[in-house]
């Protein structure tokens, strides 16, 4: 995680303090740097597919999924999310991986020194971060509260949702391996489509066959798949 590439930016205001953050960026976001142009070109092309087959329908939201732990699930949410941000889009990443949660690892949130902190009834839509990157916001796992089992399976979660999926052009998920719960299964089942995420040399094509037709059987489509490379 690169230190110098920490900013201040102001996620709340009240009447008596504001809430400042700053955020450190990991070189493994390829759609901000120049490091890796093969890989942002192909989460470009992600993103344009996804443009032009997706969100041009009407479609305001997607789950990235994957079959097992290390096919880079998290890496393409991160970078997906951006790479729609860079176009206009107004676009909010959910950490919904509340075991491992993931995306600190990619974006790391540090309150200022001195801030005052966020109050601990603030519901989940309250304690999302907006506007980290332009068009960008953000909501932690660490700020989605509860149990997995009473959010992920709930209500809440539904309802969480569909304020989401209003108040943003466009709204991806990233989940939990399948392999280790059933979260990722119930998170698209509730937003309704998914993007399967495999890896060269680890996933086999039968855990991605499977995990396809275990989220159509779950009411979610699948609109799209990923390979990335080792």
């Amino acid at each position: 995680m690169a230190e110098d590439s920490q900013k201040p930016h102001v996620v709340a205001a009240e009447a008596d303090a504001i809430l400042v953050r700053r955020y450190a960026f990991s070189s493994d976001l390829v759609t901000l740097t120049d490091g890796r142009p093969a890989e942002a070109e192909a989460i470009r092309t992600v993103r344009t597919h996804i443009i032009a087959r997706h969100i041009d329908d009407g479609r305001r939201g997607l789950v990235v999924c994957g079959p097992t732990p290390g096919v880079g699930c998290s890496f393409t949410a991160v970078n997906l999310a951006i790479a729609l941000s860079q176009v206009g889009i107004s676009t909010l990443l959910i950490d919904a991986d509340l075991r491992k949660p993931a995306l600190p690892e990619f974006i790391r949130p540090e309150v200022v020194p001195g801030a005052k902190p966020d109050a601990a009834d603030r519901s989940p839509i309250d304690r999302v971060h907006p506007e980290v990157l332009p068009n960008l916001s953000l909501l932690y796992a660490s700020d989605l509260a509860a149990t997995e089992e009473d959010l992920l399976g709930g209500d809440r979660f539904r309802k969480l949702m569909e304020r989401c999926l209003r108040d943003f052009e466009f709204t991806i998920v990233d989940t939990p391996p399948a392999s280790e719960s059933s979260d990722a299964l119930r998170v698209a089942s509730v937003v309704g489509y998914a993007l399967v995420v495999a890896r060269t040399h680890v996933t086999l094509i039968k855990d991605v066959t499977a995990l396809a037709k275990q989220l159509q059987e779950d009411g979610a489509r699948v609109v799209g798949s990923v390979l990335n490379e080792i």
